[in-house]
């Protein structure tokens, strides 16, 4: 059948726009929490197609399959290609072809400094996988086998009689970096949590529970470190990224803020007391800088320490935080030459505005230079799953994201109303055209530490869709190139020596998780998420590969959980209405039954049933477990009842900010917290140096 008879087949228009939704990657159907099947509108697949940049009327769509189907053929070359060493590439070419010459150089862009690599090829000694006939002739699809080389980036030239067409190759290892070659266990912090020296929460109140934790062979995890917006209420999530790529100064400990409120950490006032006193810092410092001074040295090796790409990204993100400051924090309001950014005219910013340009600069090499010390000791760092419309990440890589669609989740038990989480999508095939040059930046910026948690994992293999003035009802998942963006994963694990946990909770099929494992991308295993109809899953199925934690930040801390306070909490602020509250609070009576059972029947219970025997028992459950990474929450260790984010609530709940009520020094002094190292210790997750 020729292409022309193809098109005339697929004229009508719904047809055309199944095509074209099939070839973007929008999955036709779902099943719901309730297992229900759930197809996708006409309308719901008309807005995301939109959304992507697609006008969904025929002529536009019958180009759109033209480009999907063929575009490929047509250039000879992929736009990148992501292979294990020793793989092979496919080119597009059209007959009649001889010879040609592929130069393979390394990416300086990305930091690659191997030797570059010159190979020849006779074409007619290569095997012709396909052909297609076009207008102007007969295409053939070959296959050609890439010598072994080094992991890392590489920039592909093919050098013909006329022409000549470059693509980037990434190769990469079968799997991630593995840091710890014994089960170990950690303690999660929040950072705006912290207390102690008489202070706001900050980097030098974590490097000394980093100390002591690593002292009992263990390692910390933290919040993502994100820039956010600590000036706007609806902006404090540490998940709310305005980059992912760069970091906020709010816990900066150079300019230590008193503190003021022992319950609740007030963002806008630290904010504001901390900028000012960095700024008055930063004023001394540039004077060093201008005249050359010893101590401003560090700051420009720093700086030439990046790579390319990054130090790049690095000054037009200092140009970007400059225009807020001057224009406003949202930059689609801005005028239209600042609005889509031109690298020479953002570069003429820079220099004109030099100083207080390089202040935003600054901010990022102090957050720097406190991490580098901070990181002599195990840490994971949290890479969020999205960035705001109004992020930099999104202004400066504006053609790979949707700017009329978000991603957020389907109904489900702990949200019947699904999510929204303000992220505008990346468009797959956009962020392929792209390299995944901006997934690289975004990776290699939280590859900083011994270990990195990626949230919402299953993300990299769909992502939920939700177009525009639109409710989680309405969306769709979209699927992305997971074999590419794992693979990449893998190497700058391998480059940056960082382990990797994916976050993996939620609906899924089970082969989604299976490739993370594969990968030695360990699971994430919540205890309470792991049960089934007869009760809670034995310590034997968790595996090795993974990382379980009885809680997240979530979901209700264990003494939450046990007296149903989140459940009471959904019902008071109308997340569950009367009947899913009752069956809400009937499932939790049967959940804690099945847990007595199962710490009773482990011999880990007895005697009267009380909250810190069953954390206690629950800790030792998971202890005794396969898995490499224990992670203890403080807010449990302290069995405080309320949790640390409730989601689907703004102003109603003190999302983010609510402190703990003992400074460092006390909590390692804690009755409970001897008796966990003892548990610890006995599970061999404290070796005895330590």
């Amino acid at each position: 059948m020729t292409m022309t008879q193809e098109k005339s087949i697929l004229k009508n228009l719904n047809q055309l726009i199944d095509k074209v939704s099939e070839l973007v990657g929008i999955i036709p159907y779902y099943y719901n929490y309730k297992g229900q099947r759930i197809e996708i509108s006409y309308e719901t697949k008309i807005k995301i197609i939109s959304a992507m940049g697609i006008n969904p009327e025929q002529e536009s769509l019958i180009y759109w399959i033209d480009y999907f189907e063929n575009k490929s053929w047509k250039s000879f070359l992929e736009p990148v290609y992501v292979i294990k060493q020793g793989g092979s590439i496919e080119i597009y070419a059209r007959e009649n072809l001889k010879n040609c010459h592929i130069e393979l150089s390394p990416l300086k862009d990305l930091g690659n400094q191997c030797e570059s690599l010159i190979l020849s090829i006779a074409f007619d000694t290569l095997i012709q996988e396909q052909k297609r006939v076009f207008d102007d002739g007969i295409y053939f699809k070959y296959i050609i086998p890439v010598p072994l080389i080094p992991i890392g980036y590489y920039i592909i030239s093919i050098f013909l009689e006329k022409s000549i067409h470059k693509s980037i190759l990434i190769v990469v290892p079968d799997s991630c970096f593995t840091p710890f070659k014994n089960k170990t266990w950690g303690l999660h912090l929040n950072l705006w949590s912290l207390r102690g020296d008489k202070k706001e929460g900050d980097f030098s109140l974590l490097k000394e529970f980093a100390r002591s934790i690593n002292s009992l062979g263990g390692f910390i995890s933290i919040n993502p470190l994100h820039m956010n917006e600590p000036e706007d209420f609806y902006g404090i999530s540490p998940y709310s990224a305005i980059s992912r790529q760069f970091n906020t100064p709010l816990y900066i400990s150079k300019t230590a803020v008193e503190e003021k409120n022992e319950e609740f950490f007030d963002y806008a006032n630290v904010w504001k007391e901390k900028i000012e006193a960095l700024k008055r810092e930063f004023d001394k410092f540039y004077k060093a800088y201008i005249n050359e001074e010893d101590n401003s040295k560090r700051f420009i090796d720093y700086k030439n320490k990046l790579c390319p790409a990054m130090r790049e990204d690095l000054k037009y993100f200092a140009v970007f935080c400059f225009l807020r400051e001057k224009y406003g924090k949202n930059w689609q309001n801005w005028e239209e030459k600042f609005k889509k950014p031109n690298r020479e005219f953002l570069s003429k910013i820079y220099s004109k505005n030099n100083k207080d340009v390089i202040f935003y600069e600054y901010l990022q090499w102090l957050i720097h230079e406190e991490l580098e010390e901070i990181s002599k000791y195990p840490v994971l760092l949290d890479l969020g799953f999205g960035s705001t419309k109004s992020s930099f990440d999104a202004w400066i890589n504006q053609e790979i994201y949707a700017f009329s669609a978000e991603y957020g989740a389907p109904p489900d038990d702990f949200n019947p109303n699904g999510q929204k989480w303000g992220f505008p999508a990346i468009i797959p095939f956009k962020l392929r055209e792209n390299a995944y040059i901006p997934f690289v930046k975004i990776l290699r910026s939280n590859m900083r530490t011994k270990l990195l948690r990626i949230d919402h994992a299953l993300g990299l293999f769909r992502a939920f869709w939700i177009p525009e003035s639109a409710t989680p009802c309405e969306g769709a998942y979209v699927k992305y190139p997971w074999k590419d963006l794992l693979g990449i994963i893998c190497l700058e694990s391998n480059i940056n020596n960082t382990g990797v946990i994916g976050e993996d909770l939620g609906t899924a099929e089970e082969w989604m998780k299976e490739e993370l494992i594969k990968r030695k991308i360990c699971s994430w295993k919540v205890f309470y998420f792991e049960k089934n109809s007869y009760g809670y899953k034995p310590g034997n199925i968790y595996p090795e590969d993974a990382l379980c934690s009885i809680t997240t930040h979530d979901l209700p801390t264990l003494k939450g959980f046990w007296y149903g306070r989140d459940i009471e909490l959904r019902k008071a602020f109308s997340i569950f209405n009367q009947n899913q509250f009752e069956r809400a609070l009937l499932e939790r009576k049967e959940d804690k039954e099945k847990i007595i059972a199962l710490l009773k029947q482990e011999g880990l219970l007895e005697g009267e049933v009380l909250v810190e025997k069953i954390l206690t028992g629950i800790i030792k459950f998971l202890a005794n477990t396969k898995a490499k990474y224990l992670l203890l929450y403080a807010e449990d260790i302290l069995l405080l009842e309320e949790q640390t984010n409730l989601p689907g609530t703004i102003t109603e709940y003190p999302n983010w900010r609510r402190k703990l009520p003992l400074s460092y020094e006390q909590i390692l002094k804690t009755p409970i917290f001897e008796e966990i190292k003892t548990i610890l210790s006995e599970a061999g997750r404290i070796l005895p140096s330590h």
